[in-house]
């Protein structure tokens, strides 16, 4: 096994794991995943298991992970006069 994982969600960067000692260590890059953060994991499927629950619960809009504005910039907006 490696001593170190990236796990990604939904094509979301949700964390790291890192080997430490017997265990895993998670440390979260995307904000929904926060509450993770230092937890401890017997192997890699058993955090990408208890992230993919997290992940399919229905969460508060501000927990989701935003996008960028930037990106599709391209589309057309929709501008009412006022």
């Amino acid at each position: 096994m490696f001593d170190s994982y990236v796990i990604e969600i939904d094509d979301v960067e949700a964390g790291l794991l890192i080997r430490d000692g017997e265990s895993y260590a998670f440390h979260a890059v995307a904000p929904r995943f926060r509450a993770f953060e230092g937890a401890r994991f017997s192997d890699p499927w058993s955090a990408e298991r208890a992230l993919r629950r997290q992940a399919a619960r229905p969460g508060r809009a501000r927990d989701r992970a935003r996008v960028p504005s930037s990106v599709g910039s391209d589309r057309p907006v929709d501008r009412k006069a006022g």
